[in-house]
C-alpha cells in the first residue's frame, strides 16, 4: 500500500491524510480484512512524519472500525460485521461503528495499596462539617424559583462571589458577568473547543502535557500540534501561526512543573494578538505553592482579550463536586452559556448555593491554608528523600508546587521496567512517558496528595528497595 503525502495533504493535515488513503484502500479492496499494517514508527520512518501522526490516523480508523489492534498481534484491517441474523432479526449488539466506538471513560485502575498517582487530593482533608453547615443553609434558601431552571451561565451570587475570590487570591480580572459556571475544567475546555473551533482547526497544546485535554481536542476533530517545554515553560517559537487555540499551563506546568517566564508569558500574549487566537490558561495547582508567590497570570497581562482563564476546585476541595469555572471576554460569554445550555443547562442550585457560602464565609480561605499545610509536610518529606536514597532515582525537575514531583531518571533506569516492578511489589507510580507526544520525555511523575504521610513513608521506603543499587 502506497501513501504519498502531497502540499495539500501538509496543508490539510498529514494525520488526516493518512487516514483518508488507508481508509479509500480498505473500501476499494486494496487491502483487505485481516491484512496487517506496518508497525507506527516503521510508517512513521517511510514517510518522514512523527510516529504520534501515524498513530492519530490509525486511532481514528481503529475508532470508526475499519482497523482493529490487538496487543502483540499488531494493527490489521477490521473483519466486515454482519448486519444482520438470518430470518432478518436484528442481533443484539448490532449497532453501527461509529467515529467514537473506541472511546472508553478513562476509568481509575483499582490500585495497590500504596500509590503515588498523579492528580488525586487527599479527600481526607475535605472540610466535610463547614460544607454541611453550608449546604443546609443553602437549602433552607432554596424557593420556588431556586428550583426551577436557571441561568446557562451559573448562580449570579456563586459568579460574583468566585470573581472576588479569584481577583484576590490571584489578581484576576474578572466582573461576575464574564464568569461562567461549569462542571470542572474538563467541561470548561469542551465548552472552548466547541465554541472556537471547526474540524481541523489546529489546537497547539503542551509536550509532554494534560491528557485529557490532547484527547477532547482530538475528538472534537482539532488537529493536535504538539509544542516542546523546556525550564522556562512552552516553547512559545515553536507555535504554529494558524493554530486557532494553544493551551498552556503557565502557573506549574504540567507535569513537569516549571513556571512560564515572564518573557515567555508576554511572547505568548504578542503571539496571540498577532494570530488571532486564543489562549486557554488552565490555573493548574496555583494554590499549592511552596516558595515564591506565582507570577501573574497570563489574564491579567492580557490587555487584548486573547486569554480564556480556567479554574476548577477538583483540587482545592474534591473532584466529586464537579465545580470549575471559566473566565472569557464578555462578547464570548453567551456562546459559551448557551452551548452549557445544550450540554446540561446549568450546575445543580443546591451546589452553586453552597460554594458561594463556602466562598464568601472564609471557609474555602481557612481549608486552604490548612491543606497548604499538610501538602507542605509531604512536599518537604519528597524533597528531603531525593536528598538521601533518593540520588540514586534521579533528581527532582521542580520542586516548588503543586501536588506532585516530576522526576529525571539516572541514566540506566528504565523507566516501563521500574513501574511494572514496582506494580508487582504493590505501588503505583506514573512515567512522564504517558504525558508525552512527540518528546518521548521518561521519568517519573510521583503524586502526594491523595496519599496521607503514614503512606506515603511506606511508599517511598518499597521505592528505596526497587532502585538498583549503583
Amino acid at each position: 500500500m502506497d501513501i504519498y503525502l502531497t502540499e495539500q495533504a501538509h496543508r490539510r493535515g498529514l494525520a488526516r491524510a493518512i487516514y483518508e488513503q488507508i481508509r479509500e484502500a480498505i473500501v476499494e479492496g486494496r487491502i483487505r480484512p485481516g491484512d496487517r499494517l506496518p508497525p507506527s514508527r516503521e510508517m512513521a520512518k517511510q514517510l518522514a512524519v512523527s510516529r504520534y501522526t501515524v498513530t492519530t490516523a490509525y486511532g481514528f480508523l481503529v475508532a470508526e472500525g475499519f482497523l482493529e489492534g490487538a496487543s502483540g498481534a499488531g494493527t490489521r484491517v477490521a473483519a466486515q460485521p454482519e448486519s444482520a441474523v438470518p430470518g432478518g432479526r436484528v442481533r443484539r449488539g448490532a449497532m453501527p461503528r461509529h467515529r467514537l466506538a473506541g472511546l472508553s471513560p478513562m476509568v481509575t485502575e483499582e490500585t495497590p495499596s500504596l500509590h503515588l498517582g498523579v492528580g488525586a487530593p487527599d479527600t481526607a482533608l475535605f472540610p466535610l462539617l463547614d460544607w454541611r453547615r453550608q449546604m443546609a443553609r443553602a437549602l433552607r434558601s432554596l424557593d420556588a424559583a431556586g428550583a426551577s431552571y436557571g441561568d446557562a451561565a451559573g448562580d449570579a451570587v456563586l459568579r460574583a462571589e468566585i470573581a472576588t475570590w479569584i481577583h484576590r487570591s490571584r489578581g484576576v480580572r474578572a466582573t461576575p458577568e464574564e464568569v461562567v459556571i461549569t462542571a470542572g475544567a474538563q467541561q470548561a475546555f469542551d465548552l472552548i473547543i466547541g465554541a472556537l473551533t471547526q474540524p481541523g482547526d489546529i489546537v497547539a497544546v503542551e509536550d509532554p502535557g494534560y491528557v485529557p485535554f490532547r484527547k477532547l481536542a482530538e475528538v472534537r476533530c482539532a488537529r493536535v500540534a504538539p509544542i516542546p517545554v523546556d525550564d522556562s515553560g512552552l516553547v512559545v517559537e515553536a507555535l504554529p501561526s494558524r493554530a486557532k487555540l494553544v493551551y498552556v499551563t503557565p502557573s506549574h506546568q504540567f507535569p513537569l512543573g516549571p513556571v512560564l517566564s515572564l518573557v515567555r508569558r508576554r511572547q505568548l500574549l504578542d503571539w496571540a494578538r498577532t494570530t488571532g487566537s486564543v489562549i486557554i490558561e488552565d490555573d493548574y495547582d496555583s494554590e499549592f505553592r511552596f516558595s515564591d508567590r506565582p507570577l501573574e497570570p497570563l489574564q491579567r497581562l492580557d490587555t487584548g482579550g486573547r486569554v480564556i482563564y480556567v479554574g476548577s476546585f477538583s483540587k482545592t476541595l474534591a473532584p466529586s463536586l464537579r465545580a470549575g469555572f471559566l473566565v472569557a471576554p464578555r462578547e464570548l460569554v453567551s456562546s459559551l452559556a448557551g452551548l452549557r445550555q445544550l450540554v446540561d443547562w446549568h450546575s445543580p442550585a443546591l451546589l452553586q448555593r453552597t460554594l458561594a457560602g463556602f466562598l464568601s464565609e472564609g471557609m474555602m480561605d481557612r481549608h486552604l491554608r490548612r491543606a497548604r499545610k499538610e501538602y507542605r509536610a509531604r512536599h518537604q518529606f519528597i524533597v528531603d528523600w531525593f536528598r538521601g536514597p533518593g540520588r540514586r532515582l534521579g533528581r527532582l525537575i521542580s520542586v516548588d508546587a503543586g501536588l506532585h514531583v516530576a522526576v529525571a531518571l539516572q541514566p540506566g533506569l528504565d523507566e516501563a521496567r521500574l513501574i511494572e516492578r514496582a506494580r508487582a511489589a504493590g505501588l503505583t507510580l506514573e512515567g512522564l512517558s504517558k504525558y508525552s507526544i512527540d518528546t518521548g520525555r521518561r521519568g517519573l511523575a510521583l503524586g502526594y496528595g491523595g496519599t496521607n504521610r503514614q503512606g506515603l513513608e511506606k511508599a517511598f521506603q518499597l521505592l528505596s528497595k526497587l532502585i538498583p543499587a549503583r
